[in-house]
């Protein structure tokens, strides 16, 4: 999660900000972020633009003070990357700290390295010198993709030929193109390997891509790759469909729910649903406030009606379809108004356990034959006694205790089974399904606890 929150921090700055490096405020911007992080200056190339390769040698690792660098390779060398570290100080232009490295390393490469480095420190190219390296070239593990790298720059004194060696991580390539590349040379190389990243379907190129259209393309070669949908979609919802929609985002999002639903994930798939409509939703300009979202919420997919008038049960006119009962007429004197609302259906305590439009109750729960339903928040005696329930006993007591009355008042909940249509209140429907299959109708045969 800490990757995906460094590429989802730069990604957003990237979608921004591309195409528009010459901008003023953004050259400002990029500036006063280096001033904030206080960057070291940039002395091994000359660059137009400074600022922004400091930020991007930050963003890589790269770029390090004196004191962050002699701190890195010590943290480095502690568990025995000793190579590593090397590699790291000698991309920093410090030989004298990466034969330190070597030197305090326990094995024979470590120990060939360091003599090697130290010939090309003193600048020795005689026959020996190029034979030993030779030997060492050929002795050393495959596995240890810095100590090529340092033995590549040693034999040859060229960055370009550390950057032709594809073994070595995306990072340390790009940081050591940042830091010596010339301007032409680094957009050629960084276009170069952007398209290669693109093409396998390689995500260490998302610092490259930035979570925008190029990183879609990327990632569709990975999931072919990989069969990896989750970190795709998990990764893009950031930015899609918030800033560029996308078909195939829409795709993969609809196709990462159904995973989820068909192995009974639904509540990771609602996190999944509530975190990806949030993110969908941007902020207005020149306010605070969100715009709508750009993933419109699920719809309704189930509402209760009275057995006996076919009306809507919900009278919030946001939730019933425009085909649904009105709701009764007012009353039209003073006195038949006061006589109604000491007794109506919308003031007492019945409000949201009958029907709003005939008055005849919900069904019966099937476990315990009693009344469904549970009083209308939003009437007045409904209100009261949900305060009365949430209180539970007065005062003094603990938050943890809070919770535990609101899971109480949770459990009066209207449970329906989806395949036979039968209704419990939930907390019976708990009871009774921890250890039975089938619906407690007698003669229903519907199991229930499998739906």
């Amino acid at each position: 999660m800490a990757v995906a929150k460094e590429i989802e921090t730069g990604t957003e700055k990237s979608i921004r900000i591309s195409g528009m490096s010459g901008n003023p405020d953004i050259l400002y911007a990029i500036e006063a972020i280096c001033r904030r992080l206080d960057l070291p200056q940039l002395t091994s190339v000359e660059s137009s633009l400074p600022a922004h390769r400091r930020l991007c040698l930050h963003l890589c690792g790269f770029g390090l003070s004196r004191e962050e660098l002699n701190a890195s390779t010590e943290a480095l060398a502690g568990p025995g990357h000793h190579t590593k570290a090397a590699a790291l100080a000698l991309a920093h232009g410090d030989p004298k700290q990466a034969l330190t490295a070597l030197r305090n390393g326990s094995l024979s490469t470590h120990r060939e390295l360091s003599l090697a480095l130290a010939g090309f420190v003193r600048g020795t190219s005689d026959e020996a010198w190029t034979s030993t390296i030779a030997s060492i070239a050929t002795s050393l593990p495959s596995t240890d993709v810095y100590a090529l790298a340092i033995l590549t720059y040693v034999r040859t004194g060229s960055w370009p030929s550390v950057l032709a060696e594809t073994c070595l991580p995306l990072y340390y390539r790009i940081g050591v193109a940042l830091m010596y590349l010339p301007d032409p040379d680094l957009t050629t190389y960084i276009s170069t390997l952007t398209t290669e990243c693109i093409h396998h379907g390689d995500i260490e190129g998302l610092p490259l891509t930035g979570l925008s259209e190029q990183a879609v393309a990327l990632f569709q070669n990975y999931v072919l790759k990989y069969h990896d949908l989750q970190s795709a979609i998990l990764a893009i919802s950031h930015t899609s469909p918030r800033y560029f929609p996308s078909p195939l985002v829409d795709i993969w999002r609809a196709e990462y729910r159904h995973r989820l639903n068909a192995h009974r994930l639904f509540i990771p798939r609602v996190r999944f649903d509530t975190g990806a409509t949030k993110l969908s939703a941007a902020n207005n300009q020149g306010g605070s406030k969100q715009a709508p979202p750009a993933l419109a919420p699920a719809p309704r997919q189930v509402s209760l009606k009275c057995n006996h008038c076919d009306s809507a049960l919900d009278r919030n006119p946001a939730h019933v379809s425009a085909s649904a009962p009105p709701p009764p007429p007012p009353p039209h004197s003073a006195a038949t108004t006061t006589a109604a609302s000491a007794g109506s259906i919308f003031a007492d305590q019945k409000s949201g356990t009958v029907c709003p439009k005939c008055g005849k109750h919900m069904p019966r729960c099937a476990v315990c034959m009693l009344w469904l339903g549970m009083p209308d928040p939003h009437s007045k005696g409904g209100a009261q006694a949900s305060a009365l329930a949430a209180a539970g006993g007065g005062e003094g007591q603990g938050k943890s205790e809070g919770k535990g009355r609101g899971r109480e008042l949770m459990k009066d909940f209207v449970s329906v089974c989806r395949g036979c249509w039968h209704a419990m209140h939930a907390r019976h429907a708990e009871e009774w399904f921890a250890g039975n299959q089938e619906c407690p109708v007698p003669g229903c045969g519907c199991r229930c606890g499998e739906v």
